[in-house]
């Protein structure tokens, strides 16, 4: 069984935000030299736990330090894991260390696979939780009974600030790894992407008007770093769509376009309005903290998009990316 699956809700939810009712049959929308059309796809991304650990300090001046293996290469793994601290200790997240991608810290899987926030957040999740329980045993209080909130630990009506009760420091080390809600749970993040895009019936251009994406991918941890992934993926689906193409010298098998120069990936002027929607969801299937992998659902379906939406423009099927103007040009309706 699917441990949760929202693509009908995203398709839904997407097509409302996006107008679809408006789309018209192929080739029918003009204009002046424009021919306009739109396109929907899917996107299914499958979710991975992966083994991880962290550990967690909260020093007696009350402030805290996360420490993993685990790195960041700009997907907001320094803002991800600081965040989950901060909000289950309590402790505002300005005085929160991150020690991140040093091989000396608890082991962790690194960055990858759409699995870095789930696996190494849900370490840090458990660690706090341990040091949640002895701060409640410092204070005298049941754990049930104590709230964490401004660096103060408050229950049976005191309040003491959390670096009086730490002595001279508690740590907690949490771990995870793959157990038996894998084995008997199919879990991924699924998605809808909607393009509206323009062809040009003289050159033959197509240019991409706008987008949205709309996305099921469990518990969103910071729907900031999360729409800012999604936005990449979108944007080098635009890309795959229309204009990257590795083109390879048939004699000796090398790249012929081995730069950016001749390599085209979409710039500023490529790239529309793009809006992103998030399907409300929890998928307690997929780690303590119920989120699954966003970073790669992002571009997940986004290229098949545009592609439905250039059919919808022209009525022509073009199989094969990129779809340069040559692929349309000798199919296009007169001006």
């Amino acid at each position: 069984p699917y441990s949760s699956r929202n693509l009908t809700r995203a398709l839904d939810e997407g097509a409302k935000k996006f107008g679809w009712d408006k789309r018209q049959k192929a080739g029918t929308r003009r204009e002046g030299e424009w021919l306009i059309g739109m396109g929907v796809a899917s996107a299914v991304r499958g979710n991975m736990m992966m083994e991880s650990s962290a550990k967690v300090e909260i020093h007696p001046d009350g402030s805290a330090t996360v420490s993993s293996a685990m790195t960041d290469i700009g997907t907001g793994s320094y803002t991800i894991l600081a965040q989950i601290a901060s909000e289950i200790l309590g402790i505002p997240v300005e005085n929160i260390t991150m020690s991140l991608g040093d091989t000396n810290d608890p082991p962790a899987a690194g960055s990858g696979g759409s699995w870095g926030a789930a696996s190494s957040g849900t370490a840090v999740y458990l660690a706090c939780e341990m040091l949640r329980g002895k701060l409640a045993k410092a204070a005298g209080v049941d754990e049930d009974g104590l709230t964490l909130k401004d660096g103060n630990a408050i229950g049976d009506n005191r309040s003491t600030p959390i670096g009086e009760l730490v002595g001279k420091g508690l740590e907690a080390t949490g771990h995870i790894k793959p157990g038996k809600q894998e084995k008997e749970t199919s879990q991924a993040g699924f998605g809808a992407h909607f393009a509206e895009v323009a062809v040009n019936v003289v050159t033959g251009e197509t240019r991409v008007r706008r987008m949205l994406g709309s996305f099921a991918a469990g518990r969103v941890l910071n729907a900031k770093t999360a729409r800012s992934q999604c936005l990449g993926g979108m944007t080098f689906g635009i890309g795959t769509a229309l204009t990257e193409d590795l083109v390879h010298d048939t004699r000796t098998g090398k790249l012929v376009n081995h730069d950016l120069g001749e390599y085209h990936v979409p710039a500023n002027a490529d790239v529309p309005q793009m809006d992103v929607h998030f399907v409300d969801e929890r998928d307690i299937h997929a780690n303590p903290i119920h989120a699954k992998g966003i970073g790669e659902l992002g571009i997940s379906g986004a290229g098949a998009a545009v592609a439905n939406a250039v059919y919808n423009a022209t009525g022509i099927r073009v199989r094969e990316f990129p779809i340069t103007l040559d692929k349309l040009l000798d199919q296009l309706p007169a001006v």
